[in-house]
């Protein structure tokens, strides 16, 4: 350090041509040094499946861990009931797609098949909504990270009230480290009917956290269908789920 103080004295108080461009060549020649040793960051890359079906995902040379997070569909919203002057019942809400995360340690080439499950089928007037499909990670020919989908809501069932909600999907697994297993929410119960109200009960949210790179609504249940009057409503689809790779 104190050479540096010499140097930087002698050439200031310089009144030389050549010291001044000598300084200035030192300048420069150390701020290309500086920028040679400035360390870069790197950005994590993300994969993510946003629509229903079947995938392959090899694992990028370099890479030996992922961290992955899978949601699974919701269940398609109940269809409701006619009623006759007054308003029939209301169908229940789908239940919302499980969620698991976790790390997993990987080998560069390795070959992941990876599952998006599709919404629920939504229940016709006076029928029951579909469950909606499951969302995987796996291979090695072993199912890694599992989430199940939520349950359809119920039927409008008249004179006995309105459709129950959906179940929520369960979180089955995630094999790797710091799994976190959140099970999706229940789907709303549809209303009575007549002068009790007629509303589709609302579709239950999915479990957990489900990552920004997933389309809005991810994993969330169908709503029910509102009752009629003088004829029964479908109810809405479930919201397909998602998965994403992170390394």
């Amino acid at each position: 350090m104190p050479l540096h103080r010499r140097v930087d004295v002698h050439v200031f108080h310089s009144f030389d041509t050549r010291g001044r461009r000598a300084f200035a060549g030192a300048a420069v020649v150390t701020g290309v040094l500086l920028s040679l040793v400035v360390p870069v960051t790197a950005h994590a890359a993300t994969s993510a499946y946003t629509s229903p079906g079947a995938f392959t995902f090899t694992v990028p040379a370099g890479i030996t861990r992922l961290v992955v997070s899978a949601t699974a569909a919701g269940g398609g919203g109940g269809g409701s009931t006619q009623g006759f002057i007054l308003p029939g019942t209301g169908g229940g809400g789908g239940g919302g797609g499980a969620t698991v995360s976790c790390a997993m340690l990987v080998s560069p080439g390795t070959v992941l098949t990876v599952v998006v499950g599709g919404g629920g089928a939504p229940g016709a007037a006076a029928a029951n909504g579909a469950t909606g499909g499951s969302s995987t990670i796996s291979f090695g020919g072993t199912a890694k990270a599992v989430a199940n989908g939520g349950s359809g809501g119920g039927r409008g069932l008249g004179t006995s009230g309105g459709g129950a909600g959906g179940t929520g999907g369960s979180a089955v697994t995630c094999q790797g480290s710091s799994p976190v297993l959140g099970s999706g929410a229940a789907g709303g119960q549809g209303g009575n009917g007549g002068v009790s109200g007629n509303a589709g009960g609302p579709g239950g949210a999915a479990g957990g956290s489900v990552p920004a790179a997933c389309a809005a609504n991810t994993g969330r249940g169908g709503d029910g269908a509102n009752g009629g009057s003088f004829q029964g409503f479908p109810g809405n689809p479930g919201n397909s789920g998602c998965v994403v790779l992170t390394y």
